[in-house]
């Protein structure tokens, strides 16, 4: 979802770069995803990184271009985890194999995946060559395509990992994650959201309860559960994910009970100015799935 300025004004800045899982450019920040020139920069830092590793010890899930994410599952089953690019292609990403909580790691044609057990917390670094991509999750076998998690109805975790020098980590010195939560039907756009909330367009994206926070307490805390049912219209979304047809988005000032999880695109004014999406800056993104419908 690509917004036309920061969500509720968080930030003196326009256009900030969000995912583009549905078509929309930015004039400002409208950056190749994985370009020559992105990739040879990453390549260098991650030689310089390499470097400072030998020198002083630094453990390979803080890299100067990863961001470190910490996925709890709280299900109470095990969870399988698909970390998928926007090309449909695996995310690279760096499970932690010294506890126990990342276990029977692996890549796919179309997935970097992991198996959580109940209770475990997984913690990996992506390095943010990975650029627009999206976690699912499902309580059978991965790996799975998370760009088809529409079709599969599975709870989208949306993400963009932006390198420290990017513009949309706000010159902290640190890179960056974007990150927020959709359930938007396959084909459901604005126009059909206004008109029936987007009935027979493919049934709400959801499959398990999340938690998106950052570490970094100033940025806000998304939650999408269930259970679904009709109080948004046809389309079974889940009943507990904020207020889709609020004016405002969870986190921003003087917000109560604010959109907490994409229903519908939100390209179109004025919902457009209040997406809730928001920047992890030197902080380390949390992914809380949790237990219930």
């Amino acid at each position: 979802m690509a917004s036309s300025r920061c969500p509720g004004n968080r930030r003196a800045i326009t256009c900030p770069p969000k995912f583009l899982f549905h078509s929309i450019a930015c004039p400002i920040y409208d950056v190749p995803l994985k370009g020559e020139g992105m990739d040879h920069r990453h390549g260098s830092l991650r030689i310089l990184s390499v470097l400072f590793v030998m020198l002083l010890g630094i453990s390979s899930l803080a890299l100067a271009d990863t961001v470190t994410v910490n996925i709890a599952n709280n299900t109470g089953a095990t969870l399988y985890l698909s970390f998928t690019t926007l090309n449909h292609a695996p995310g690279t990403i760096t499970w932690n194999s010294s506890g126990s909580g990342c276990v029977n790691t692996g890549k796919g044609a179309n997935a970097a995946y992991t198996q959580i057990n109940t209770g475990q917390t997984c913690i990996a670094a992506v390095d943010t060559a990975s650029s627009s991509t999206r976690f699912c999750a499902a309580k059978n076998a991965a790996p799975a395509d998370c760009m088809d998690a529409q079709t599969n109805h599975q709870t989208m975790v949306e993400t963009n990992f932006e390198a420290a020098n990017n513009s949309g980590c706000f010159n902290s010195g640190a890179a960056c994650v974007w990150y927020d939560i959709s359930v938007i039907p396959s084909t459901c756009t604005d126009s059909l959201w206004k008109q029936n909330q987007c009935a027979n367009t493919g049934g709400a994206s959801y499959n398990v309860p999340v938690t998106l926070s950052c570490t970094n307490p100033a940025e806000p805390v998304y939650t999408c559960q269930g259970p679904t049912s009709s109080a948004y219209g046809p389309e079974n979304y889940p009943s507990k994910c904020g207020n889709p047809n609020a004016t405002c988005a969870t986190g921003t000032p003087n917000c109560t009970n604010g959109v907490s999880a994409y229903f519908y695109p939100m390209f179109d004014p004025p919902e457009n100015a209040y997406q809730p999406n928001a920047v992890c800056v030197k902080g380390n993104l949390s992914i809380n799935f949790l237990s219930g419908s």
